[in-house]
């Protein structure tokens, strides 16, 4: 069981997409090479490397993993004001870059808004879409910062402060994850999180590397707080789109249990959301959600279920 958290495939250099002059997408490729495509949305912060962890589940089903950073995340160039309704062009014309008709979507927490998009907006395009433990755009819901992580509730006021302060602290941050999860300080962080969260990370030590390799990739990138401050905005921000008028269905997964993201969030834009399926899992949490549903969300992309 869970025999794909193991042997990890290696952190490699990305490949660039020039999409703008002087604008770049840092992406790499994990699963079957040759096999149906399907776009990977990350987790904030995070970076394309997170796809690691879904690798091995993706070859087994012969699906193709296209992991990018997004802009000013990871070794993508930041842009500035970008919009959440920016996203499914880009994914169109990276599509068309890369001589891809249709592909599927998997958005993972931070993820899950970009999904949304997609569904949305370009549904001609879209084989399935799933999203794990996702978040949503707070001001779709009319929601503020009630039930969210602490840590995310502590950045949403300060989010406008001086970048480089936000650069110092990841940089701070990304030292402090380099300690093992059972030890201070990442071991009071874990307190925060779900019981089963914590069992899993302790339990599966390669769970906890390539998350944080993927955390420091995203924060530690060319455009350091700035661009991973500009990446949250995209939560507190109204979407230019009509969320009621989605045609394209998308499977969420989410646990009972996350304490990152509260699941009535998800409920509730469910409640709003033509096309939805929501399964909710009891005793889960949000990490423990992305790893333990992750099998069922790559069948279902395969059509298998």
């Amino acid at each position: 069981m869970l025999d794909f958290l193991k042997d990890f495939p290696p952190v490699r250099e990305p490949e660039f997409w020039e999409h703008a002059p002087g604008l770049s997408l840092a992406w790499n490729e994990f699963g079957a090479p040759h096999g149906a495509p399907v776009f990977y949305y990350h987790g904030w912060p995070s970076s394309r490397l997170q796809a690691r962890l879904a690798h091995h589940l993706a070859a087994e089903r012969g699906l193709r993993l296209i992991a990018m950073d997004r802009p000013g995340m990871g070794k993508s160039t930041l842009v500035r004001d970008r919009k959440l309704e920016d996203w499914p062009d880009l994914m169109v014309r990276f599509a068309d870059h890369l001589g891809i008709v249709k592909f599927g979507q998997l958005g993972v927490s931070g993820g899950g808004p970009y999904v949304l998009a997609g569904a949305v907006m370009i549904p001609e395009r879209l084989t399935r879409s799933v999203v794990l433990a996702g978040m949503v755009p707070l001001p779709l819901l009319g929601h503020g910062r009630r039930g969210l992580h602490p840590l995310y509730r502590m950045l949403i006021p300060l989010r406008k402060l001086p970048a480089p302060l936000f650069t110092l602290g990841f940089k701070v941050a990304a030292l402090a994850c380099k300690c093992r999860p059972d030890v201070p300080p990442m071991s009071l962080l874990l307190r925060s999180l779900a019981e089963e969260d914590r069992a899993i990370i302790l339990r599966i030590p390669g769970i906890w590397d390539v998350l944080t390799k993927s955390f420091i990739e995203g924060v530690c990138g060319p455009s350091g707080g700035r661009g991973v401050m500009t990446d949250s905005e995209i939560y507190l921000r109204m979407p230019g789109f009509k969320a009621e008028e989605n045609t394209h269905t998308i499977h969420y997964w989410h646990g009972a249990d996350d304490k990152n993201i509260p699941i009535s969030l998800v409920e509730r834009l469910c409640e709003i959301l033509p096309r939805a399926e929501l399964e909710t899992v009891d005793g889960l949490g949000h990490f423990s959600l992305a790893v333990l549903r992750a099998e069922a969300a790559l069948d279902y992309l395969k059509g298998r279920a």
